[in-house]
């Protein structure tokens, strides 16, 4: 009883702030409640026990839809863009890491968050994925929530604003989506029932597979891993075939996330929050910048326009920035696929990185500690 109270809170705060129109407005309510709720420990419908005893299942849940919603975006038109400019894309992917690292190791000097949450807080991997990483491997939530939620949002309401003045381009292109889905067709048929329940049941198996060999963020690189695979191929081998995934599966992840994170926000997280803040807000301008300028000098040696550059590169969520690239008639498809494979790429080769350097954190600590006694 006291963790269905808690979803439903939850789900009035992502509600709520649904009308805001942000895609991250679900995950972002619920976070905001969760974390009142756990704050302040309220014993009404044993809500206390409910924020102390969150299972595990949540967060999975939330990761494993989550996966299957980033998989289902890649298609082959996101793989012949990445054929045509892939040197351009690698080459700003690694910038834009070595940006993030840069502003991580800023983080780390000026306030007390430790080294490992600095980093996956300031890693451009969506503001969905990381703060459940961060859970996972036991960093700093509160710092990585606010500075992942800090930097979409003074991406959202600077970078689409300036680029307004300029006007459009005429190279907008409609092709975003997969065309293996519908989020409309009820009652399903027969083969969508069967093409959903295959993805669900191969996403599981990959996800538990990948939690027993250890790979890091098991339900998340799994799903997404596997639904990007069963979109390519069956778009390949079954192009007839349809899935059925519907639109309100991402508010429900964002959802599910968003409880399971706040249900960590306990007090002792926020003892150094206005210098995270600060610094966070700083430290998201700079590399906000310094990927604009970057999108600049890619659009001047390319036959890439501005517009489009600036909105592929910057460090945003992929619905927004897609749709300010329609709105400005600025190339979406090449928007979205660079969107994708930057957070893609941040996911499946981050978290090793991170691994490590958990490991010589926390060795680092124990030797600290050896000497101290």
């Amino acid at each position: 009883m006291p963790y269905i109270v808690y979803f439903i809170l939850c789900a009035l705060g992502g509600l709520l702030f649904s009308f805001t129109n942000l895609s991250i407005a679900w995950m972002i309510g619920a976070l905001v409640v969760g974390s009142l709720v756990a704050i302040f420990q309220p014993d009404f419908f044993n809500l206390k026990r409910a924020v102390n005893e969150m299972p595990s299942s949540w967060l999975w849940l939330g990761q494993g839809i989550l996966g299957i919603q980033l998989g289902l975006y890649i298609n082959m038109t996101l793989i012949e863009t990445l054929s045509n400019y892939w040197l351009i894309i690698l080459s700003v992917l690694v910038l834009s890491i070595i940006f993030a690292f840069i502003t991580g190791f800023f983080l780390f000097h000026f306030t007390k968050t430790d080294l490992l949450s600095s980093f996956i807080a300031t890693a451009p991997g969506g503001v969905a994925a990381m703060p459940a990483y961060a859970q996972e491997v036991g960093a700093n939530v509160a710092a990585v929530s606010v500075t992942q939620v800090l930097r979409v949002v003074l991406v959202i309401s600077t970078v689409p604003v300036l680029l307004s003045f300029n006007g459009g381009n005429g190279g907008a292109t409609e092709n975003i989506q997969s065309i293996t889905y519908d989020a409309t067709v009820l009652p399903l048929s027969f083969g969508q029932f069967g093409w959903t329940f295959l993805l669900l049941a191969l996403a599981l198996i990959v996800a538990v597979t990948s939690k027993k060999i250890k790979i890091p963020a098991p339900w998340l690189l799994g799903a997404m891993v596997t639904a990007a695979a069963f979109n390519l191929i069956s778009a390949q081998a079954f192009p007839a075939a349809t899935l059925w995934w519907p639109d309100w599966a991402l508010p429900v992840a964002q959802l599910f996330l968003g409880a399971s994170i706040g249900a960590k926000m306990q007090k002792d997280l926020f003892r150094d929050s206005k210098a995270v803040i600060i610094v966070g807000i700083i430290s998201s301008l700079a590399l906000i910048v310094a990927l604009a300028a970057l999108s600049i000098l890619v659009a001047s040696q390319t036959r890439l326009d501005m517009i489009t550059s600036i909105l592929a590169f910057s460090p945003g969520g992929v619905a927004e920035m897609a749709a300010t690239a329609v709105e400005l008639d600025a190339d979406s498809t090449f928007v979205v696929a660079v969107q994708i494979i930057r957070i893609m790429a941040v996911l499946l080769v981050l978290p090793p990185l991170f691994q490590l350097l958990r490991k010589y954190v926390l060795k680092e600590e124990k030797e600290n500690h050896r000497k101290a006694s």
